[in-house]
């Protein structure tokens, strides 16, 4: 089944009780859900087993190591809504990932609030991660050593962290 992962920030969907409401914070949605020509960027997985994929390509095109909260959205459930999702290039120095991008596309306020109450579904389902700066480093580090990544490829100011 496939998914996709976009990187929110979890205190912001938490500053209301989503288990008790389907309302957000205007943060949640601001800072998590900024469109850029009305698409949201995500990363496609085929399975949870490739979430270390999806959190490869959004760190290494950082400029710092910070822990991250990304939510893992249900793709087939994304088509009830309606839902645009083309792929596009990534923007990651992970050649092998960059085709694993993609844009929920053409959005409108209702779309764009039909992808939130996704997102609160699935955080109450516990599909939400949160990666450590440990953690990513050694997702960093294990892509480099395998030679899926060229340290040399990272912005200095990650590539001085590692």
């Amino acid at each position: 089944m496939p998914f996709l992962v976009r990187k929110i920030n979890r205190a912001k969907w938490f500053q209301l009780d989503i288990t008790k409401s389907d309302e957000v914070s205007a943060d949640a949605i601001t800072n998590c859900l900024k469109t850029t020509r009305n698409t949201l960027s995500v990363w496609h997985i085929e399975s949870e087993d490739d979430l270390d994929n999806a959190a490869l390509a959004i760190v290494a095109n950082q400029e710092h190591l910070d822990t991250i909260d990304v939510v893992i959205l249900d793709e087939n459930s994304l088509q009830k809504y309606s839902l645009d999702v083309v792929v596009s290039p990534g923007e990651t120095p992970v050649s092998s990932l960059i085709n694993a991008h993609r844009d929920i596309a053409e959005l409108t306020f209702t779309k764009l609030g039909q992808v939130k109450e996704h997102i609160i579904e699935r955080i109450r389902h516990d599909k939400l991660k949160r990666y450590t700066v440990a953690s990513l480093k050694k997702i960093l580090l294990d892509a480099i050593a395998k030679g899926i990544l060229q340290k040399n490829d990272l912005k200095e100011t990650l590539r001085a962290k590692l």
